[in-house]
């Protein structure tokens, strides 16, 4: 949006009236972020957005600097009103955007949090995901695991998950139980951490011990809140379990 601004201030350096100066400043950014977008899919809300704020901004300036070639004096207070609510509205939803994505920065979690002083703050919301036709098979993807494991008849149980920290490797152990509470042999299990939305980027595999559990080694990525996936795969079945943690 300073850009648009930029390039309207630019256009009126070489004389152009101020609808061509808008229609300049309102294409420019508009074209040159939707090639961007074309190679980098930031998904459809966010190009809107972009595609929106841009002829938006351009037309305020429009209309604050008059219909013609030159200015046409002093602006009505009414239209500054809005001008200046809508600029409001803007840095609020950004700031918005900004804490769901990265949670609230630290100097300003200083001001608002109580008793913080030396502790790690997590503000992140945990629940922003990639938007994507993905969400929607969520519910159902659940009920397929749930009748998945029925079926199979595994007891699924993990020990030392809430203990995991970023500084120091961990003992995580796996126990799977068949109907007839007998370990289950012959599994590959492997855990990743990620955060919401994105792909682990380092998988652990689990070793098979003699009475039928699984153990690894294992410590969180760095501090804060993680999605930890939990990998069992024999033969064509493969079961992926999930859970959040929040670690240190």
């Amino acid at each position: 949006m300073l850009f648009t601004v930029i390039v309207f201030g630019v256009a009126k350096k070489f004389k152009l009236s101020n609808f061509w100066a808008a229609v300049v400043a309102a294409a420019l950014p508009s074209f040159a972020y939707a090639g961007y977008a074309v190679a980098n899919w930031p998904g459809l809300d966010v190009l809107t957005m972009h595609l929106v704020a841009y002829p938006t901004v351009a037309l305020l300036l429009f209309q604050m600097g008059g219909s013609g070639g030159r200015s046409s004096g002093q602006v009505h207070w009414a239209p500054k009103l809005l001008i200046g609510f809508f600029l409001l509205v803007t840095v609020v939803m950004g700031g918005f955007v900004y804490i769901a994505a990265k949670g609230v920065p630290p100097s300003i979690a200083q001001w608002l949090l109580p008793n913080i002083q030396g502790k790690t703050v997590h503000t992140g919301f945990a629940g922003v995901v990639v938007h994507g036709e993905e969400a929607s098979k969520s519910i159902a993807y659940q009920r397929n695991l749930d009748n998945k494991l029925s079926k199979l008849g595994w007891k699924v149980e993990v020990f030392g998950l809430t203990g995991l920290r970023s500084a120091a490797p961990g003992d995580l152990r796996v126990v799977i139980h068949d109907k007839n509470d007998l370990p289950v042999s012959d599994v590959q299990v492997s855990i990743g951490f990620m955060h919401p939305g994105q792909s682990a980027q380092e998988r652990f595999l689990f070793s098979a011990m003699e009475d039928g559990s699984y153990l690894a080694k294992v410590r969180l990525p760095d501090s804060g809140e993680w999605l930890a996936v939990l990998a069992l795969e024999r033969g064509a079945d493969r079961i992926v379990l999930e859970r959040a943690l929040d670690g240190v």
